[in-house]
């Protein structure tokens, strides 16, 4: 019947609607879902305009430069022989999201789902670069810090920012750089006094107000993303990762955009579904660091 609106949830999740029908498939639950960036957006990223699987993407990695003496006499200068090493990023992994939605959902709900869903399927590929990052941090062998099975503490946070201290990393903007922990720190964490971001009121330093925020945006200023991939459970307890931008080198094919939407022989179903091209790879290790935690 036209002009029929669905007031509720069908009852029963055998019902193809189930927990989907239009007053609750808002975009702002949608939203909540991925509200965080992507922690490989820190690293060294670029759109690559390749299509094909298993393409490689050249990266320069550059040598820290360093000043040589001058013969005064001659003004001869000893060449360091340094090399610019090519770097390869191969894309070789591919990840999709694909949904099925029922057609009176897409025709009632108040809001544009196809659009909602490319929105939000473009940020679980992010999710899934991530997860990516994340299961790198495992082989990182250079430098290391933190207590096997024991908590974060501000020694262990200045001991990691030390190893990258040591290499000669600026660390004078902190969107170069980028905390990946797992979830078990999240408490840790928020225990550092003054070190996670408190977003507290204008005039109000009260540790333990009701302005603090439960979410934890920074630490020591840098972004910080908790995951709980099981990449970052090792014999000895947990493991994260601090990473400077040129540690990691990351290719993607494009924004993830969706397909057409095409309906599914045999059902009023619609497939929703988008897909993206990617390659990841370590190229400096000494610009990473590998955190021990529980």
């Amino acid at each position: 019947m036209a002009g029929v609106i669905f007031n509720s949830n069908p009852a029963t999740s055998s019902e193809p609607g189930h927990g989907v029908a239009a007053r609750a498939f808002s975009a702002q639950y949608l939203k909540a879902l991925y509200a965080k960036p992507g922690a490989w957006k820190h690293l060294r990223n670029f759109t690559a305009d390749c299509t094909a699987f298993g393409e490689s993407v050249g990266l320069p990695s550059f040598p820290r430069l360093t000043a040589v003496d001058v013969t005064s006499s001659t003004g001869a200068v000893a060449y360091e022989n340094t090399s610019i090493t090519a770097q390869t990023v191969v894309i070789n992994k591919m990840k999709a999201v694909a949904y099925s939605v029922p057609e009176y959902i897409l025709l009632q709900s108040k809001i544009d789902i196809k659009s909602a869903f490319a929105d939000e399927a473009a940020r679980a590929v992010n999710d899934a670069i991530d997860a990516e990052v994340a299961g790198l941090i495992g082989a990182l062998s250079t430098n290391s810090a933190g207590s096997a099975n024991a908590d974060l503490s501000e020694a262990y946070v200045y001991a990691a920012l030390g190893k990258l201290s040591e290499n000669y990393v600026d660390m004078s903007n902190p969107d170069d750089l980028v905390w990946v922990l797992p979830s078990s720190q999240f408490a840790a964490i928020h225990a550092l006094k003054g070190y996670t971001n408190y977003r507290l009121m204008p005039g109000n330093n009260t540790e333990g107000s009701n302005d603090v925020k439960a979410n934890i945006l920074t630490l020591m200023g840098i972004d910080v993303h908790f995951r709980n991939d099981a990449s970052l459970t090792v014999t000895s307890g947990k493991i994260g990762g601090l990473f400077y931008r040129d540690s990691v080198g990351v290719a993607i094919q494009r924004m993830p955009s969706m397909r057409q939407p095409m309906p599914i022989p045999g059902t009023i179903n619609t497939e929703l579904l988008t897909h993206a091209l990617f390659g990841i790879t370590t190229i400096k290790q000494a610009l990473a660091v590998q955190i021990l935690c529980k």
